[in-house]
Parts: structure tokens; sequence; C-alpha cells
């Protein structure tokens, strides 16, 4: 018969097992994680576009009422911004599905999923505006900013 009064620590397969299932939770909560970084890169994208509108706003509000022109291509919205006067963001204007540049597209934006994830989403455009109280024209007074997020497109356009 032994004796289990000397006995002082664990035994190799008890700290074995104990490894195995910190494991086993350590994978689940890595998989369940996972699925909460999405919607908020996505929160993060659309809080990017409100604040690049606001940015805009506010130049046109020191502009006459006329919006900055649109690049000429693709174009970086920091540099863009910056050449153009209309720096007002607190921060760089980043994709977060990228970590890349957010850029300036004039053609039709290219949709953000988890399998593609582009940095080439924006779409700027400008129109001129017929203010209805006084019936002035402005020129660029009318901005658009188009872009998508897998299936959904976001159109947000100053003045309403």
């Amino acid at each position: 018969m032994v004796k289990m009064k000397n006995r002082k620590g664990f035994s190799l397969l008890e700290l074995v097992v104990v490894v195995a299932i910190i494991g086993i939770i350590a994978a689940a909560v890595m998989i369940n994680a996972g699925q909460f970084s999405y919607p908020a890169k996505v929160n993060t994208w659309k809080s990017s576009m409100e604040s690049l509108k606001n940015s805009l706003v506010i130049y046109a509000s020191t502009h006459s009422g006329s919006f900055p022109p649109a690049p000429s291509g693709n174009e970086n919205v920091n540099q863009w911004l910056a050449t153009k006067g209309a720096y007002f963001l607190d921060k760089p204007m980043t994709n977060p599905f990228t970590g890349a540049d957010a850029i300036i597209c004039n053609a039709a934006p290219t949709a953000i999923d988890k399998a593609t994830a582009s940095a080439c989403v924006l779409q700027y455009t400008l129109s001129n505006y017929q203010d209805p109280i006084s019936g002035l024209t402005i020129t660029n007074g009318q901005m658009t900013l188009v872009y998508e997020l897998g299936n959904q497109t976001t159109t947000i356009t100053v003045p309403q």
C-alpha cells in the first residue's frame, strides 16, 4: 500500500489535462472575439464618413457655401483635404478594413466586404445648389458622398 501523505504538487497527467482545458477555452474565446471585429470596422468607417462630411461642411461654411473641387483622379483623402485647405479632421482617415489610407474614387465606389477590402471606397461629386430662400445659385454648393459596405450603398448629400 502506497502512502499519499508525502505527496507534493501535481502529477504530469493532471497538468496536461488542465493545460488542455485552458487551450480549449482560449480557442473558443478567440473564435467568438473575431465575430465582433467586422461590425466595429463598419462603425469606424461610418464614423469616418460622417467626420469627412462635417469637415467638408466646415470648409463650405468658410468659403461662401462652395465645397472643395473634386480631385482629378484617385487621391488620398488626407492629402486632398490638406491641399484644398479643408483639413478639419481630428485624425487622418484610414480604411479600417485594410489599414491603408482612404482613397477618393470618382468612379463607382468599390464594395467592402470581409473577402475583398479595398481602400478605394469613396465617390465625391459636386453640383450647383439653388438656395430655396434667396433663389441664389451657389457653384459647387451641393456635395454628395457615396460609399458601399458589403451590399449596402450609403449616400450623404449636403445640403439636402
